[in-house]
């Protein structure tokens, strides 16, 4: 049987007809069947593309605790953070393509534009074999602060005085793109990590603040809120917050923690990988262990997968363009 065409590569048109892309993706919702053939001879080594400590790490380990329970599957947590995913892309690249080594990390790592590097390359490198949990992307305030609302934004702002709002790598964008959209000024400050974030929103220094889970600590100490929703849908954990998109502003963005593997990597080793890390992140144990901690429990792979990654990769063209108009 010859190898399968690399997940990612469906995503773009001219480079997979709809038919190499519908055929790919039922060869990864049905070839779990024939992939019970493999299983690995030594621990599977988890490249995790953040550091230690953080949600990242602590989600992959949950996941390695719940393969070797489950499966018995041994894991190593490899930490390899830095370049927006590229340092642990590069390590993935070189390593043996027998299914051992698989990389965890941030699809926005795969979809977004990190740099001058185009995206595609990395699509075009790497499968998605399944995805663990969706980020809860989005915007907090201080509990104190009067700024629950759009409309309490605009009356800040006829003031003269500019929202200010935090942001992080690879979201620098979306203040820009949320006062174009609301028609106000948004002064988007960069930082290099959410701690820092987090730091200046309780010191007064920014108004409102990005979050893909660090507003969770915060919340339970009372010392910040969530006002908006930055998902898609509303967050299963704050029902009553609106989306953005409900205020008016057509902006959403549903990145996800995904493993992924070397498009190198043999057809029936993905398929083993794929069907195994989807079963793991099924269990009501590891799914209640990511809801206590904020996330949005998930188990996607094939064709709902790929149609997730696509959106993000649309998203991230949009990024690209305006980087590119801003030159």
């Amino acid at each position: 049987m010859p190898p399968a065409p690399p997940i990612a590569a469906a995503l773009y048109p001219g480079s997979w007809s709809r038919r190499g892309f519908l055929g790919s993706a039922a060869a990864l919702a049905c070839g779990s069947a024939a992939a019970t053939d493999w299983s690995p001879t030594r621990p599977l080594e988890m490249l995790v593309s953040f550091p230690a400590g953080g949600t990242a790490d602590t989600l992959a380990r949950l996941l390695g605790d719940r393969l070797a329970k489950s499966h018995g599957w041994q894991t190593v947590v490899v930490n390899r953070p830095g370049g927006g995913g590229l340092i642990l892309q590069n390590v993935l690249k070189t390593a043996r393509n027998d299914g051992h080594t698989v990389g965890f990390g941030a699809s926005y790592e795969l979809t977004y534009p990190v740099g001058e590097r185009l995206q595609t390359d990395r699509l075009q490198e790497f499968d998605a074999l399944c995805s663990i949990a969706a980020l809860p992307v989005c915007i907090m305030a201080r509990s104190d602060a009067r700024l629950d609302t759009v409309d309490d934004w605009r009356r800040k702002a006829a003031t003269g005085q500019p929202i200010t709002f935090g942001v992080s790598p690879p979201f620098e964008w979306v203040g820009e793109r949320l006062g174009r959209l609301l028609k106000m000024e948004i002064i988007a400050v960069p930082f290099r990590g959410s701690s820092e974030i987090n730091q200046q929103l309780l010191g007064g220094t920014l108004d409102l603040a990005m979050s893909a889970g660090s507003h969770v600590p915060l919340e339970r100490a009372h010392r910040a809120k969530v006002v908006y929703a930055v998902t898609k849908a509303r967050m299963p954990t704050h029902p009553d917050v609106p989306t953005l998109r409900e205020a008016g502003a057509d902006l959403a963005i549903q990145s996800r923690f995904i493993v992924f593997a070397n498009k190198e990597v043999p057809t029936r080793v993905r398929l083993a990988l794929s069907e195994v890390f989807t079963q793991v992140a099924q269990e009501r144990t590891l799914q209640d262990a990511l809801r206590e901690r904020g996330l949005i429990a998930e188990a996607l792979k094939g064709a709902p997968l790929l149609r997730e990654l696509q959106e993000e990769v649309q998203i991230g063209n949009t990024i690209g363009r305006a980087q590119d108009a801003r030159k």
